[in-house]
């Protein structure tokens, strides 16, 4: 109040401020995103807990959309699209750098900060599941034999066979949004069972961008095919996903 300065405060709700777990997980995000501190990613400055017991953080106040919110209006022009994708693979980047994996890259988890003199400036959210990489260290929670953690219209095959997942994991989970904001639909279409989506994810091959969108340029065409690859190794990087786009 005295310096001026607006913030948005997430709190969690009494019922789920008493699972160890997912208290945890919140403060994980804290932690997560500090140590990856990056201007495409959400800062989160404060965090603690209410005298009833309910956790809380202080955080960015952002003004804009969701890009779910946007994507509900259509599809965004090759150009739109293309400065989306690459302020996310920035953000995702430097995540990696730092040894997080983000694991639930969704449009609902990217937002677009209203800018007056360019597009909007992609802030990426909720790393709540975010979890380190072995190599970085310590894996922050451990996951229950048969909780799914995800989103399963933008998880891996890896992530759907539940056989680990690392950085390529969100590669694969920005190639089904790239699919997503530039035709309108994920290249897999729910149909309300998450097990069948899963198996689709891992099994089936995805449509080609090119049967649903014209006159885009071949190389984003292969560059989204490449991403969806259902082998990891197959994926490209980040960096590759940049230079592309640019």
């Amino acid at each position: 109040r005295m310096i001026g300065k607006r913030a948005a405060i997430k709190v969690l709700r009494p019922d789920v401020s008493r699972s160890p777990i997912v208290v945890e997980r919140f403060i994980q995000e804290a932690r997560a995103v500090n140590q990856i501190h990056h201007p495409n990613i959400i800062d989160i400055f404060a965090f603690g807990a209410l005298e009833d017991g309910r956790a809380y953080h202080i955080m960015d106040l952002l003004f804009g959309e969701s890009l779910r919110k946007r994507l509900k209006r259509g599809a965004l022009i090759p150009s739109e699209a293309a400065s989306v994708i690459e302020e996310t693979a920035l953000a995702l980047t430097a995540a990696h750098e730092k040894g997080f994996v983000h694991r639930d890259l969704k449009p609902d988890n990217i937002f677009l900060q209203a800018r007056d003199d360019r597009w909007p400036e992609v802030k990426l959210l909720d790393f709540g599941l975010a979890k380190l990489m072995p190599e970085a260290g310590f894996a922050p929670f451990k996951t229950k034999t048969g909780v799914m953690l995800g989103t399963p219209e933008y998880m891996s095959p890896e992530q759907a066979r539940g056989t680990g997942v690392d950085y390529r994991t969100d590669i694969y989970a920005l190639g089904v949004v790239m699919f997503e904001v530039l035709s309108g639909r994920r290249p897999f279409v729910s149909s309300g069972d998450p097990f069948a989506t899963l198996m689709m994810h891992a099994e089936e091959p995805p449509p080609s961008l090119k049967n649903f969108v014209s006159d885009l340029p071949e190389e984003m065409v292969q560059l989204v095919d490449t991403m969806l690859a259902k082998d990891p190794a197959s994926r490209p990087s980040l960096a590759a996903v940049r230079t592309v786009i640019k």
